[in-house]
């Protein structure tokens, strides 16, 4: 009966989730602390398609519904398109996945969110993610980048 326990509470584990993420699953986080209010910063930066106002690599965005949910086509400054669901939403934040693109990953799963008060405010934007198409070290360049192109639009603006 010892071994049998020993053999089983690592499959009841396994099979219930638990521990870390999905082995290749890759992570980017990155936050950005702005000297303005939550309330200003969620004004440009917060709306589900605004990434086309503050996103350099983002020509335009167009919202769409497909049974019952909200999605927002992306298409880039060479004409490639994202596609992203809407998957929820704070006061001063939503979360988003991929369902089809360019970029090199899969199963990305996303949330660009902001605190602060009166005074500041910090966004984060973070993503759990696996490679597709390129290494892990690719993959998660290419999501850094995005994000460091944003945040960094966002900053220019609330600096001027």
């Amino acid at each position: 009966m010892k071994k049998f326990a020993i053999i089983l509470a690592p499959m009841i584990l396994i099979l219930s989730g638990c521990g870390t993420e999905a082995p290749g699953t890759l992570e980017v986080n990155k936050s950005l602390q702005i000297d303005s209010s939550l309330e200003s910063v969620w004004d440009y930066a917060g709306d589900f398609c605004a990434i086309s106002v503050w996103h350099p690599a983002v020509e335009t965005c167009e919202i769409s519904e497909e049974d019952g949910a909200t999605y927002r086509i992306l298409t880039l400054g060479d004409g490639a398109q994202i596609k992203e669901r809407h998957d929820g939403e704070t006061a001063t934040g939503y979360s988003y996945t991929i369902i089809e693109g360019p970029l090199p990953v899969k199963d990305y799963s996303s949330t660009f969110q902001a605190e602060g008060d009166a005074v500041s405010a910090t966004i984060n934007w973070s993503s759990t993610f696996m490679a597709e198409g390129a290494t892990d070290d690719e993959a998660v360049g290419v999501i850094t980048g995005v994000y460091d192109g944003g945040l960094s639009t966002i900053a220019e603006h609330f600096s001027q």
